[in-house]
C-alpha cells in the first residue's frame, strides 16, 4: 500500500446542470431525468469503496462537491455520500466540506438540508448581477435577488463564499464595481473573482472574438477589482481568490500546493503519490460500466517543472527553490533563475526571503510570464 499524506482532499464531481451556460468549457451535461442523478450517486458510493480497497482508510480533511451543478443533489443524497466517505476514509472532525450552489437552488429547505448533512462551506455562483451582462455571456438561471442574498447570509452554520466573473464584453468598471459593492456589503468570508475566459468550442467563443481592446479592458478591471477588494479587507492569496483572514479555501489550496487529492465521479481528476490520473468516462458510461478505469498522465521531468511553475505562481506567496526541489527532485535551474531576475528588473516578479512571486503588475500577465519561464521545458 502506498504511503499517502494525511491531509488528503476528496473531490466529488457532479456533472449535471439544468442548462449549460454559453461560456462553460467544463465537462457537464444538461439533465431532464432526476433518476440519473440517483443512479450516479449509487455509482459514486461504489467508487468510494473501490478507492478504499486500493488505499485503505486514508485520512482526509477536505471534501469538495464541484460540477456541473452539485446543488442539483438532494440534501439526502449529499448526506449519503458524506456518510459513505466517513465510513471508508478517516475524515477529521474539523474537515472543510464545500458545495457549489446555483442560485436556482438557493432555497431555505436546501440550505437547511445541506448544512444538516455536514456541508460547512457553500460557494454561491453569482457570476454577474447585471441582466445585460448575463445575456451577453449566456449565463443561464436566475440572478440572485436581495431576498436571496438575505437568505444566504442570514442562514447560520456555514462559511459563505461567492463566485463572480469580471471582464465581460462591454462591461464598464462601474458595472463591475457595482456587483462587488453589492456582494461585499454582505461580508462573505471568501470571494473568487475570475476574468472571463472565451474558449473555442463554446457558444460564446463562436460569436465573440476577444481583441486587444477587450484584453486592455480586462486588465483595467482586474486592477480596479484588486484595489477594491483590498480596501474592503480581503486578502488576495491566489490569482483569482480573496478571503477574509483565516477563510482561505483549504481544499483548493491542495491543488496549488501539490497535496494529494482523490477525484471521484465521471470526468474527475486525481493527484495521488505524485501521479495524476483521471476518469475519462462520460456520466452514462460511468453509471453503466460497473468498473473504474483511470487514465494516468505520462509526466516526464520537464512536464513536472512546467506544472510546478504554472501552479506555484498562481499563489500570491509564490515559491522557493526548496519547494521547487521537493516537487521536481531537481535544483532550480540557473536558466530559470536568470529569467526570474530579468523579470524582476521589468517589475513583473518580486523576490523576498528566498521566495519568487508575481508582482501586482505581473499578475494580469501571469500566463505570458509562466510561458517565458517554462518555454525551454515545453
Amino acid at each position: 500500500m502506498l504511503e499517502i499524506k494525511k491531509n488528503n482532499g476528496i473531490y466529488i464531481h457532479i456533472p449535471f446542470c439544468r442548462n449549460k451556460c454559453d461560456y462553460c468549457n467544463f465537462y457537464s451535461i444538461p439533465i431532464d431525468d432526476a433518476g440519473i442523478v440517483e443512479s450516479y450517486v449509487e455509482t459514486l458510493l461504489k467508487e468510494i469503496d473501490y478507492i478504499s480497497e486500493l488505499h485503505g482508510k486514508v485520512e482526509a480533511d477536505t471534501v469538495y462537491f464541484g460540477g456541473g451543478t452539485p446543488s442539483i443533489l438532494k440534501p439526502g443524497q449529499a448526506e449519503k455520500i458524506l456518510n459513505h466517505i466517513s465510513n471508508r476514509f478517516i475524515l477529521g472532525a474539523n474537515s472543510e466540506i464545500t458545495l457549489e450552489m446555483n442560485p436556482d437552488d438557493l432555497l431555505p429547505e436546501k440550505l437547511e438540508g445541506f448544512t444538516g448533512a455536514g456541508i460547512n462551506r457553500i460557494v454561491l455562483g453569482v457570476q454577474s448581477l447585471d441582466i445585460d451582462m448575463r445575456n451577453k455571456i449566456g449565463r443561464r438561471g436566475k440572478t440572485v435577488s436581495s431576498s436571496g442574498f438575505d437568505l444566504f447570509f442570514n442562514h447560520k452554520g456555514f462559511t459563505r463564499c461567492i463566485d463572480i466573473i469580471a471582464g465581460l464584453p462591454d462591461q464598464s468598471g462601474e458595472q463591475m464595481l457595482k456587483d462587488l459593492e453589492t456582494v461585499t456589503a454582505y461580508r462573505p468570508e471568501h470571494i473568487s473573482l475570475y476574468l472571463l475566459s472565451v474558449d473555442e468550442g463554446t457558444p460564446l467563443g463562436a460569436r465573440f472574438h476577444p481583441d486587444e481592446r477587450f484584453e486592455n479592458m480586462q486588465a483595467d478591471l482586474w486592477g480596479r477589482a484588486m484595489e477594491f477588494l483590498a480596501e474592503k479587507g480581503y486578502i488576495h492569496y491566489e490569482i483569482s481568490n480573496y478571503a477574509l483572514p483565516g477563510f482561505e479555501s483549504k481544499h483548493n489550496s491542495k491543488y496549488w500546493d501539490f497535496t494529494p487529492y482523490f477525484g471521484l465521479g465521471a470526468g474527475a481528476h486525481s493527484y495521488v503519490d505524485g501521479k495524476r490520473y483521471s476518469n475519462r468516462m462520460q456520466a452514462a458510461e460511468y453509471i453503466r460500466s460497473g468498473e473504474f478505469l483511470y487514465e494516468y498522465d505520462t509526466r516526464d521531468s520537464d512536464s513536472i517543472i512546467v506544472e510546478f511553475l504554472m501552479t506555484s505562481l498562481r499563489r500570491m506567496k509564490g515559491f522557493s527553490g526548496e519547494e521547487f526541489s521537493a516537487v521536481t527532485g531537481k535544483a532550480l535551474p540557473e536558466a530559470i533563475i536568470s529569467k526570474l531576475d530579468s523579470l524582476k528588473n521589468e517589475g513583473m516578479i518580486e523576490i523576498n526571503d528566498g521566495k519568487y512571486y508575481l508582482s501586482k503588475k505581473g499578475l494580469y500577465l501571469a500566463d505570458s510570464i509562466i510561458y517565458q519561464l517554462a518555454e525551454d521545458y515545453l
